[in-house]
C-alpha cells in the first residue's frame, strides 16, 4: 500500500488532472464520456477539441465536481473527487478557476467590481457593494485587470464592453481565485476571429507566465493548433484523438477534423464546419 501511494503521489506531481476509466451514464442509453483515461499535465495547455454533444463539456464538469462519474476515477491536484464531502469539494473549487462561453458578467456592476466577486469564495459574508470588499481585494482586482489590459475600464459597466473585453473581465475574475487550473468551456465560441485570437493569446500569456494548468474546450481546429500543447479530441464520449501540437500544422487540420466528427471532408470545410459546431450542453 505504501508503495501504491508513493507512486501516486509520483504521477499527482506530474498531472494536475488524472482520469482513469472514466464513464458517465446520463441513462436511456445515453453515455456522456464512455471509458475516458486521460492525464492532464502541470503548466500544459490542452484542448478538447469537437463537435457538439461530443462529451468537452461534460469531461469539464466532472473536474471541478458539478459532474460525478458513475464509474472511474478522477484525480485533481491530488485529491480523489468524488470521494470529497461538500466543503472539502468547496475548497478544491477554489484552486480551479473556470471560464464560460457567456463570460456570467453581472452587467449593471462596475468591471471592478466583478472582477472582486472571484475572491467571494474566500471571504465570509455578502458583499452588496464595491466598497465592501477589503482593500486588499480591490487592489488584487485592479491589478488583475491591468494584466488584461483593461485597468483604464475599471469603473465602466461591464455590459458597455465589447465581447472580446467581457472575457478579459471574465478572466481577471477567475485569476483571484489564484487557480492552480483553470478551465476554459468553449471561452471564444461567442466572439469574433479577431477577438478569439487575443483572448486565447492572452490564456496562453498567463499559463506560460503562472505555469498554470490550463483545459479548453473549442471547435475551431486552427486555433487548438496555434493555442495548445496538445490536442485530446472527443467524438460521442469517447477520446479518438490525442496529439502534441508541435508536429502539426495546417496541411493536417482536415485530419484531425475527420478524426473528432468521422467524416472525410476537405481543410476549407472542414474548418468551417468545426467552427460552426456548438456544444451540447
Amino acid at each position: 500500500m505504501a508503495a501504491s501511494e508513493s507512486f501516486q503521489r509520483e504521477v499527482d506531481e506530474i498531472y494536475a488532472v488524472q482520469l482513469d476509466h472514466v464513464t458517465k451514464d446520463f441513462g436511456g442509453g445515453v453515455l456522456g464520456l464512455d471509458d475516458i483515461t486521460v492525464g492532464f499535465k502541470k503548466g500544459a495547455i490542452t484542448v478538447l477539441l469537437g463537435l457538439s454533444g461530443s462529451g468537452k463539456s461534460t469531461l469539464l464538469r466532472h473536474i471541478n465536481g458539478l459532474h460525478m462519474p458513475t464509474s472511474g476515477k478522477i484525480r485533481v491536484l491530488g485529491q480523489n473527487v468524488p470521494e470529497l464531502n461538500k466543503q472539502e469539494l468547496r475548497e478544491l473549487r477554489r484552486d480551479v478557476g473556470v471560464i464560460f462561453q457567456s463570460f456570467n458578467l453581472i452587467g449593471p456592476m462596475s468591471v471592478l467590481e466583478n472582477v472582486c466577486t472571484g475572491r467571494l469564495g474566500s471571504l465570509k459574508g455578502p458583499r452588496l457593494s464595491l466598497m465592501m470588499y477589503p482593500k486588499d481585494v480591490r487592489r488584487e482586482a485592479l491589478e488583475k485587470l491591468d494584466r488584461v489590459g483593461l485597468a483604464d475600464r475599471a469603473y465602466q459597466r461591464a455590459d458597455t464592453l465589447s465581447g472580446g473585453q467581457q472575457q478579459r473581465v471574465a478572466i481577471a475574475r477567475a485569476l483571484m481565485q489564484n487557480p492552480k487550473v483553470l478551465l476554459a468551456d468553449e471561452p471564444v465560441a461567442s466572439l469574433d476571429p479577431v477577438s478569439s485570437q487575443d483572448v486565447m493569446n492572452l490564456l496562453k500569456q498567463i499559463s506560460e507566465e503562472d505555469n498554470l494548468t490550463v483545459i479548453s474546450s473549442l471547435h475551431q481546429v486552427q486555433l487548438a493548433i496555434d493555442f495548445a500543447d496538445r490536442i485530446v479530441g472527443l467524438r460521442s464520449g469517447e477520446i479518438v484523438l490525442d496529439e502534441l501540437t508541435s508536429n502539426l500544422n495546417e496541411e493536417k487540420a482536415s485530419e484531425i477534423y475527420n478524426s473528432v466528427s468521422g467524416v472525410s471532408i476537405d481543410n476549407e470545410v472542414g474548418d468551417s464546419a468545426v467552427t460552426s459546431g456548438q456544444e451540447a450542453r
